[in-house]
């Protein structure tokens, strides 16, 4: 009779649709994936880091920025200013000659203009004037 029951009851367990789950949760299983690759990420960039340092032979410790003197920024900084004040008078001169050659050029066109009207209400005679001495 034994065996009748626990045949029936394994009929009944091998006929079920079984299905896996899962221990963790999906948030505790990405959290884990992402510390791994973060991880993984941290220590190839000290690898390539020691790699680097090795092959230039520099010390593996961390350089310090050199402290930076302020008169000198300073004599930079008014250096730079006095070059951009000579800059901008460059640029004004050349701005004044600029303006004052095309005025030139509007006055000299504005006469050739002139002229040209001149010639062409004038009329047409010839004269022939001698300057100079007779060749003998």
């Amino acid at each position: 009779m034994a065996d009748r029951i626990l045949s029936r009851d394994a009929v009944g367990l091998t006929r079920r649709a079984y299905t896996l789950v899962p221990v963790r949760s999906l948030r505790s299983r990405i959290a884990a994936w992402v510390l791994v690759c973060a991880l993984s990420a941290l220590a190839g960039a000290a690898a390539v880091v020691v790699g680097e340092a090795r092959r230039a032979g520099l010390p593996l410790a961390q350089c310090l920025p050199a402290p930076v003197d302020k008169s000198a920024e300073q004599n930079e900084l008014a250096r730079a200013r006095l070059a951009l004040a000579q800059e901008s008078a460059a640029r004004a001169a050349v701005q004044k000659t600029a303006n004052s050659a095309a005025a030139e050029v509007a006055r000299l066109n504005d006469e050739l203009q002139f002229l040209r009207g001149q010639s062409k209400t004038a009329p047409r005679t010839q004269t022939h004037v001698q300057t100079a001495a007779p060749h003998r």
